[in-house]
């Protein structure tokens, strides 16, 4: 799940140089539980762990390998599916994010194709998937519906999934059955729907151009992002200390730990994004593209910087 991956590589990056964390990551106490159920992987252990650059690292892109064996498929809708596929389809989203919101990262790696593996988490190893996902934010499934049949055979339902508490992502999850089982395979993001507030970002070489700077306070927060810039680009929203800049926490190592995450999205050259916010207290908050190509400049260092309000 890219939406998941987002925060994921953001969490795993906090030690960079701009700062760590501290976010929102209240989850509704009466959120249902849902079992998780996965097959059995065959015996292996993690691989070598290398140590992200932190002078490079971003929290949002990651490359997939160019050697990925990607399925074809044309991107158009597929046939709505009859009512009992779309109860199994609907099951698996559930318990794929059952295991992952359990912490049982290893039953939630079983779940997933070789193809995601290695495009969406950057490795062909689900023993690594442990590593990767310490300290995963709790996630919540807020939706799953609109199930269909595709011509490559794959079945897909779109999600909406709420991680840490404040970013929603809507996106179209792909399963193929193997053996019985639904394996996700690809996920496509989807711009996010019943959102009271939509917010048009323009991403820029290296700016960010946002349609409105002020959103009510309780409002959930649509943001549709353009990349109309010749590098990827990403919209990272943190919170910082009172009184507190970007230069300054750049240049302060002591203030990293006060940085709080809420959600991030990714755009590549003429490409599109999207994701959403929710529970918003009152104050300023600020997007950042740590994004470092081209030269290994993270962008933000080159004042790719916005703000916008909650009031």
């Amino acid at each position: 799940m890219r939406a998941l991956v987002i925060v994921l590589l953001f969490v795993a990056t906090l030690l960079s140089p701009w700062g760590a964390a501290s976010a929102q990551q209240a989850t509704p106490a009466d959120a249902p539980e849902v079992a998780c159920v996965a097959p059995a992987l065959p015996p292996g252990t993690p691989g070598p762990m290398d140590a992200p650059d932190a002078t490079t690292a971003s929290p949002v892109a990651d490359e997939p390998s160019a050697d990925a064996a990607v399925p074809v498929d044309s991107g158009e809708p597929g046939e709505p599916a009859d009512e009992r596929t779309s109860a199994q389809v609907i099951s698996a989203v559930k318990n794929i994010v059952g295991c992952l919101a359990s912490g049982d990262y290893l039953a939630f790696a079983a779940l997933l194709t070789p193809t995601y593996l290695q495009t969406e988490m950057g490795t062909d190893n689900p023993y690594d998937l442990p590593i990767f996902l310490e300290g995963f934010p709790p996630v919540e499934l807020i939706s799953a519906g609109e199930v269909q049949i595709h011509d490559d055979g794959r079945l897909s339902a779109d999600v909406t999934l709420a991680t840490g508490g404040t970013q929603l992502e809507r996106f179209r999850a792909y399963f193929v059955d193997d053996g019985g089982t639904l394996l996700l395979d690809e996920e496509r993001t989807l711009p996010i729907k019943g959102a009271d507030v939509t917010v048009e970002v323009t991403m820029l070489d290296y700016s960010f151009e946002l349609s409105t700077t002020t959103v009510p306070s309780g409002a959930v927060v649509a943001f549709n992002l353009v990349n109309e810039g010749e590098y990827p680009h990403e919209f990272v929203v943190v919170r910082l200390p009172d009184g507190v800049t970007v230069e300054n926490v750049l240049d302060d190592p002591s203030l990293m730990d006060q940085v709080e995450f809420f959600g991030g999205a990714f755009a590549d050259p003429g490409g599109t994004g999207a994701m959403g916010l929710q529970r918003l207290e009152p104050g300023t908050y600020t997007a950042v593209c740590f994004v470092d190509v081209p030269e290994g400049v993270p962008h933000v260092m080159r004042g790719m910087v916005a703000e916008f309000t909650v009031e």
